[in-house]
């Protein structure tokens, strides 16, 4: 469910920026962007400080929580 909502989130930008805001937010959660891309991918969960850091970063709500 979280990798679908970052994907989801990630789609809605412009294509230039969606590869840009990919690398940023790796880099505002300290990942590299293979492990950034599993998370986008659902291979991998994501953890719910990276969740918060994402959010920050984008300026949205972007994953459902309980």
């Amino acid at each position: 469910m979280d990798g679908m909502a970052l994907r989801t989130y990630l789609r809605s930008l412009p294509v230039c920026e969606s590869s840009e805001m990919a690398k940023r937010l790796a880099d505002e959660c300290k990942v590299p962007i293979y492990t950034f891309n599993n998370w986008r991918s659902g291979w991998v969960r994501i953890p719910e400080l990276a969740k918060d850091k994402i959010e920050e970063v984008a300026g949205v709500k972007i994953f459902e929580r309980e």
